[in-house]
Parts: structure tokens; C-alpha cells; sequence
């Protein structure tokens, strides 16, 4: 029995190991994350979606619509893992400015380029 829950212990260790790794990785990625500014003036009429592949924690996709050159909703498709709602507030932010150049949610400086980079990617499509 007690192998067992040492065998268990090993492997949680290593999951958890693996994890962390694989989270860091990622952390740094999202950081060096580049937003490009975005003429929300120049949009093209229509519903648009985009992604930004993040791997499991980073991951994250919108719905964007334009109309009359201006981004009136943005829609969380799938939210960044544990963000849904700080998303939802860096989305309203957009919308609100007709910008991707926003302040930073307190403490979600990661979320915001990840949210940021699925909005610019569905806005490629848009100009």
C-alpha cells in the first residue's frame, strides 16, 4: 500500500512539474507577444473571428463585428483559462476606445496581450 501512494506522490510530482514547465514556457511567449495598432476607421463591414494559440493556459478565440467602421461587439468565444471575466472587461475596453491600445486590467497583463492578439488577428481579415 504504501508503494502505491508513493508511486501516486511521483507521479502528481511530475504532472505538476511537467505543468509549471510547460506554463513558463508560455508565460514568456505571451509576454513577448507584439500588438499591432489597428485603423478601426478603415474595418470592413462584417462578423469576424480570430484566435490566438497560446498552448493549454494562453489559448483563446473571439468573435469580432464590425459596422459603419466601428467594432461595436466583441464576443469571448473561448475564454483564457480561469479569465473569462477579466477578458470580458479587456474586450468592453476595446470597444469602449475603438482601440487595441488599452490599459492593462490590474494583474492581467498576460490576458490582456493574449485577449488583444485574438482581436488584431480577427481584424486582419477586416481590413
Amino acid at each position: 500500500m504504501l508503494k502505491i501512494v508513493l508511486w501516486i506522490v511521483v507521479a502528481l510530482v511530475a504532472v505538476s512539474g511537467i505543468t509549471r514547465a510547460l506554463d513558463g514556457a508560455g508565460r514568456r511567449t505571451v509576454a513577448s507577444l507584439k500588438i499591432r495598432p489597428v485603423d478601426f476607421s478603415a474595418l470592413t463591414d462584417g462578423v469576424y473571428a480570430g484566435r490566438y494559440d497560446g498552448g493549454l493556459r494562453w489559448s483563446n478565440s473571439v468573435e469580432v463585428v464590425v459596422q459603419s467602421g466601428r467594432v461595436i461587439t466583441i464576443k469571448v468565444l473561448k475564454a483564457i483559462l480561469g479569465q473569462a471575466g477579466t477578458e470580458r472587461k479587456i474586450v468592453e475596453r476595446v470597444v469602449d476606445s475603438q482601440s487595441l491600445e488599452i490599459d492593462a486590467v490590474s494583474g492581467a497583463s498576460l490576458t490582456l496581450k493574449a485577449s488583444l492578439k485574438a482581436v488584431e488577428n480577427a481584424l486582419e481579415t477586416a481590413r
